[in-house]
């Protein structure tokens, strides 16, 4: 993986050769293949955070003032940006620019059922994503709700947003946090898959995320229930929470489609910098993608 000072050095003279072509998975250099792989892992721990967001909020009755969906995304941005980890830095932008290539694939012109739809506009969750990242450390992420577009105003009002979504997850969360929480016991299940999904499965299995999901149930949260991470075939690509057996539900799917997301985003060039197009902004191939 391209170090991260560098990836956001690169990230704005890459618009143009973004645009010079792209590729699918079955294409990719070894260095690319590895670079798609982790960039669809960052993507599937930030899914299964939003995942736990809603098992939170059903274990244990937190409030929710809006959407379900939009809390659950501000609680994956929450867990991400609290680890204050280079690892967890990359993992969210990688997330925000996934949800802009999300949206630019299945949803390019929203119609009505988008807007009144449980989920906001891909483009709006990943915007409210760079929004509370810049929120949260302004010297850290500037630079990325620069090439986002995002102008100081409105960044000034992140701030204010991030704070206040830090003082309502310690406000709610609190009790059940820390040396408060009893212990939660966790399992992970992998199923078998075969054909075309072989492939997914086993990078999902061998990037670590539904184990390190697990350890922060178990460390952070004391929850009444048996918690189960089960990753399996699915038929579509989605991942969700199972409230009636406490479950959350990984598709393999999910993860074959984030590699061929950001597969087709890459350029067929295989140079040092062209291993990932660049995560911290909106631009892919397309320059229009974050105007």
């Amino acid at each position: 993986m391209i170090a991260w000072a560098s990836r956001l050095a690169i990230a704005v003279s890459m618009v143009l050769a973004f645009a010079a072509g792209a590729q699918g998975a079955e294409n990719l250099t070894p260095k690319q293949h590895k670079a798609a792989l982790e960039w669809a892992a960052n993507n599937s721990l930030f899914v299964l955070y939003h995942e736990v967001g809603h098992l939170l909020v059903d274990q244990l009755g937190l409030p929710v003032l809006g959407r379900e969906e939009d809390a659950a995304d501000n609680m994956a941005s929450f867990t991400l940006l609290k680890k204050h980890t280079h690892a967890a830095d990359v993992a969210i932008a990688d997330a925000a620019y996934g949800w802009l290539l999300t949206g630019k694939a299945y949803t390019p012109r929203p119609d009505d059922s988008d807007y009144y739809a449980s989920h906001s506009l891909d483009r709006q969750r990943a915007f409210q994503i760079v929004c509370l990242m810049v929120g949260s450390n302004r010297q850290a992420f500037g630079k990325i709700a620069d090439d986002y577009h995002i102008d100081s105003d409105r960044q000034d009002e992140c701030e204010y947003d991030w704070n206040r979504l830090e003082a309502s997850m310690d406000g709610v969360l609190r009790p059940f946090m820390g040396k408060n929480a009893r212990p939660t016991e966790v399992t992970i299940t992998y199923h078998s898959a075969s054909g075309k999904l072989n492939a997914a499965a086993d990078a999902f299995k061998k990037s670590g995320v539904f184990e390190q999901v697990a350890e922060d149930i178990k460390s952070h949260y004391g929850l009444r229930n048996k918690v189960t991470l089960r990753a399996k075939r699915c038929g579509e690509a989605n991942a969700f929470y199972e409230p009636d057996t406490v479950e959350v539900i990984f598709c393999y799917e999910l993860m074959d489609d984030f590699v061929q997301l950001i597969s087709e985003d890459m350029p067929e060039e295989d140079t040092e910098e062209d291993l990932v197009p660049p995560p911290a902004t909106g631009f892919g191939r397309a320059q229009s993608a974050a105007s």
